[in-house]
């Protein structure tokens, strides 16, 4: 990221709050996107925060629009408009549920006709019982993980918001203390962001910097940030997450915006 010549990375970001909140979202039934929205095509980075559930998430090219799952007219198994389970959803994941108390009960009444007969054909039902049972269970949930990640690559743009923040006002709190000089300090930052879709707003947060890195903090630095769409303002936070080629599309996004 260097090449891009951003602010230099804080110390700590509150990436699990970030986190625990874009999944509040997510478990809430999406709203349609208004219909001006819905006609521009924006280009728009996904969030992290899921890194690496977070790999999904980070796709580029997706719009507001996508954020809106389209209805399932032909019963194809994806999940309706309302964010809700198929029927075809909820039966697979009851399988992962199923598979494993079937075979431990065959295993188990195996079990008790070998110890009656000791007749060795009954150990080797129970071998293949265990080892179809794994194989069917781990497909399932293979199954059911690309399923959850198809998901999210829907509904996260439409939670998780990106853009560029630059600093309009700089505050840094002296590093000085009763202990003598501390290796850190803390940034209280004003931003403006350029999201990559919709208006331009301003932002206030803190960030904690190692001493060097807060004495490159300047007005007029700049780097990625990402934000809630329910509420941006109150929800930026800079992004530390994603590669310099994800962070190019933003900037990319930004400016087209």
């Amino acid at each position: 990221m260097d090449s891009l010549d951003i602010w230099p990375a804080p110390v700590t970001s509150d990436d699990r709050g970030f986190d625990a909140a874009v999944q509040r979202q997510l478990g809430r039934k999406p709203a349609a996107a208004p219909a001006e929205e819905r006609a521009v095509g924006s280009p728009e980075v996904a969030g992290p925060g899921f890194q690496d559930a977070s790999a999904p998430q980070d796709s580029a090219g997706a719009s507001d629009a996508a954020a809106v799952p389209a209805r399932d007219p032909a019963g194809t198994g994806e999940r309706t408009a309302a964010g809700r389970p198929t029927l075809r959803e909820k039966l697979t994941a009851s399988l992962l549920l199923v598979i494993p108390l079937i075979s431990a009960l065959v295993v188990v009444l195996s079990a008790l006709r070998f110890a009656d007969a000791h007749n060795g054909w009954w150990l080797g039902l129970i071998a293949v019982v265990l080892v179809l049972a794994a194989l069917s269970w781990v497909s399932v949930l293979r199954r059911s993980f690309a399923r959850a990640q198809r998901h999210l690559s829907v509904r996260l743009p439409g939670v998780v918001g990106h853009g560029v923040g630059i600093v309009r006002e700089l505050d840094v709190e002296s590093p000085f203390d009763e202990n003598g000089v501390s290796d850190t300090v803390t940034a209280h930052l004003t931003l403006r962001v350029n999201p990559t879709q919709g208006p331009a707003f301003t932002a206030v947060l803190d960030a904690v910097y190692a001493l060097a890195d807060a004495e490159k903090l300047t007005v007029g630095s700049h780097g990625p940030v990402r934000y809630l769409r329910s509420d941006p303002e109150h929800t930026v936070s800079i992004e530390t997450r994603l590669d310099e080629q994800r962070v190019q599309q933003i900037y990319r996004a930004a400016a087209m915006n």
